[in-house]
């Protein structure tokens, strides 16, 4: 703006100097103009002079002087005309051009001025279009927001509600119109329910900023659960409060999860029972309040007979709907006070306080047993399941949980001892046999995997030519430090575990490579006789098991004999005769072992696609002694000849035993008279011998 006013005022004084200097170019002119016409006058008076008379000449002379000064006057009267002229001029340009400077400097000043107001007035305009921009956003942001937010009064004691945004409408249920002019707190619901507002009114009342997470009721009366921040709003940035904003978060859902955690976390998730931690927590409480009121507390340990039956059978997720069934019957058979937990298969735990050893204790077990023996339909079947107890007394039978626990589990194993459907109380003498169980329960476990198990081989031979003609394959466990664990110890204990499959498995693989082995030798081709457990027996890949078996191994599935026992195929005549039937397809010879000690009806034996009859040694013992017996062993060898069936008749161990089976038409025998079971390097060398029986 200042260089516009130099600029202005130089261009002034430009002006005059121009108009002075043009005022003096044009005065300069006429006096020039003027001498010029002087000198004219002055040659022309002079021509006139000589041609004139010499006489006139004297009398003109002083005419001429006069005539030169008026003429010279007259130039300087024109000179100073002139000068004057250019300085009034000047003057007067000088005063024009200085008004316009002072209007031109005054508009500009103005324009200025306004063109700076033109800018002021532009940002204001600029910066409330973006506060007003801003504002909107903000409230579009307030009305699409998914969490609640509620704006109310400063004024105590109500805090009345004033805007509510429409994500609170649709959390609550409560239209704007219905809870503005309301108090804040009456959104809680019922007053007993405000329990959780105390960090959010000491808040309002002390005009700060403060969060809570607090119960809150729709309007249909469902519950749910928020997270409420509340903040003070101040007038002018720094002024009084005037209002509270509150934004409520919707967090149910994230509260379900917390819950369902913790519910999981303490509970069952198949059947929603108490799991091992929540049941030791309750025994804890329940043992605290033994202690104050001095009754007995008891555990009772509850194990389900033949669970593994259905598992192996039907699968899985009938073993899954048994377990929920039978949870929902202990729930039904207990108290409200009871605790029903589930520590893990089929394994149950009752805590029963407030019972003592009368009557009202074995009630409850009774009903409970009740309940569990009711029909269960699964799909086509109908089961009648039974389960074993064992009962622990705090504080008698042990100070801590998990001994009374412990020994409730012993009880309850003895009690399986006892029979389906039968209890058990624990008493310290059952701790040995038991320990000694569990002992073997863990070596039992790891045996398979660190080869204590082999097979021994005792030989089956023929009556008439008194050649081996087989072998039947007889699991061993030889432990390193508990030594040689007989079979009874161990088979049934591995069939209730849930590991005879793989151990039959494998024994099922080395007995019919050795078998194979051996023929490869040249010793000619043996029958091999391997032992089927109930549970391999009942499980669903016994086929694919059976045919990998001779696959790998290379034998001929003819030269492969599985013993089955009357009670595997008399438990479910149509199941057993329809596994039988796939076997048979395989090309594998089948046989009952033990025969006449079951329950076998002639009725179905006819129809069991079977080869052979093995007489049990029970009946072969006595044969000499019992007229039962011998005449037992006769029917047998009669049946199973009418019925086109071989007979094997185990445990002979005197000659008068081998001649009686001889007289009678046995065909083969095995026993201690010709061998007692070898293991694979002996049989080879009894193979190499080529021993005979005696005739």
């Amino acid at each position: 703006m200042q260089s516009f006013f130099t600029r202005i005022s130089i261009s002034v004084s430009t002006s005059a100097l121009i108009t002075l200097a043009v005022g003096l170019c044009l005065t300069a002119l006429c006096y020039a103009s003027a001498r010029q016409i002087e000198s004219e006058s002055s040659r022309l008076l002079l021509l006139q002079y000589y041609a004139s008379a010499h006489a006139l000449g004297t009398a003109l002379l002083p005419a001429s002087g006069m005539s030169l000064d008026a003429n010279h006057r007259g130039s300087l009267y024109v000179l100073l005309g002139g000068l004057l002229s250019s300085l009034l001029a000047t003057a007067y340009v000088f005063q024009l051009v200085s008004r316009n400077v002072v209007i031109a400097r005054i508009t500009g000043e103005r324009t200025a001025a306004l063109q700076f107001a033109n800018l002021r007035l532009s940002e204001d305009i600029a910066a409330r279009m973006h506060n007003e921009k801003s504002l909107r956003l903000r409230e579009r942001i307030i009305e699409v927001s998914a969490n609640a937010v509620i704006l109310c009064s400063a004024d105590a004691p109500g805090f009345l509600i004033e805007y509510v945004n429409p994500a609170f409408e649709r959390i609550t249920g409560y239209a704007a119109g219905e809870v503005i002019g309301q108090r804040l707190e009456d959104l809680q619901g019922p007053e007993q329910g405000r329990q959780d507002m105390h960090e959010i009114t000491a808040a309002l009342r002390e005009q700060r900023e403060g969060k809570a997470i607090v119960r809150n009721f729709r309007k249909d009366g469902s519950c749910y659960w928020s997270e409420l921040f509340v903040a003070p709003v101040r007038e002018d940035g720094d002024g009084p409060v005037s209002h509270f904003v509150v934004a409520q978060y919707d967090i149910s859902t994230v509260m379900r999860f917390e819950q369902e955690m913790e519910f999981q976390a303490r509970h069952d998730i198949l059947t929603g029972l108490a799991n091992r931690a929540l049941l030791r927590e309750r025994l804890e409480q329940a043992m605290a309040v033994t202690r104050r009121n001095g009754l007995p507390l008891w555990v009772v340990f509850i194990d389900l007979d033949r669970f593994k039956f259905v598992n192996d059978t039907l699968g899985h997720d009938a073993g899954d709907l048994v377990l929920k069934n039978v949870a929902e019957r202990l729930r039904d058979a207990t108290r409200e006070v009871d605790t029903v937990a589930r520590l893990g298969g089929d394994e149950f735990v009752l805590l029963l306080p407030q019972h003592g050893n009368g009557e009202p204790g074995a009630a409850i077990l009774q009903r409970i047993q009740d309940a569990v023996a009711q029909p269960l339909q699964l799909g086509e079947y109908e089961f009648f399941l039974s389960c074993c107890m064992g009962v622990a007394v705090y504080p008698d039978d042990g100070q801590d949980a998990d001994t009374l626990i412990k020994h409730a589990d012993i009880a309850m194993y003895r009690a399986k001892e006892q029979g389906r459907g039968h209890w058990q109380f624990y008493a310290s003498s059952m701790n040995a046999g038991t320990l000694e169980r569990l002992g073997l329960e863990s070596e039992l476990r790891h045996a398979l995997e660190r080869g204590q198990f082999h097979l021994e081989y005792q030989p089956q031979l023929d009556l008439a030519s008194g050649a081996v003609v087989g072998m039947e394959a007889l699991l061993r466990w030889q432990h390193p430090q508990l030594g040689r664990i007989p079979p009874a110890s161990f088979i049934g204990l591995a069939e209730e575990m849930g590991l005879i499959i793989a151990i039959g498995d494998w024994a099922l693989r080395t007995a019919c490579a050795q078998a194979h082995a051996w023929q490869l030798a040249g010793h000619g081709p043996l029958r091999l006789a391997v032992n089927l457990s109930a549970r391999q027996f009942k499980q669903r890949n016994l086929l694919h098991a059976v045919a990998q078996a001779l696959a790998e191994t290379g034998l001929n599935a003819a030269h492969l004999e599985l013993e089955l026992t009357e009670s595997m195929v008399m438990h479910n005549v149509e199941q057993a005769t329809a596994i039988m039937s796939k076997l048979k397809v395989l090309g594998v010879q089948l046989s009952i072992d033990d025969f006449g000690t079951g329950y076998s009806s002639l009725a179905y034996l006819r129809h069991f696609p079977i080869d052979v009859l093995k007489i049990d040694k029970t009946f072969v013992s006595d044969i000499t002694h019992s007229d039962d017996d011998a005449a037992i062993v006769r029917a047998i060898i009669s049946l199973a000849h009418s019925l086109r069936l071989k007979v094997i008749a185990e445990g002979v161990e005197t000659a008068q035993q081998l001649a009686f089976l001889r007289q009678h038409g046995c065909d083969q025998m095995q026993g201690y008279l010709f061998s007692r079971p070898l293991t694979a390097p002996a049989f080879e060398e009894l193979l190499q011998q080529r021993k005979l029986l005696p005739a």
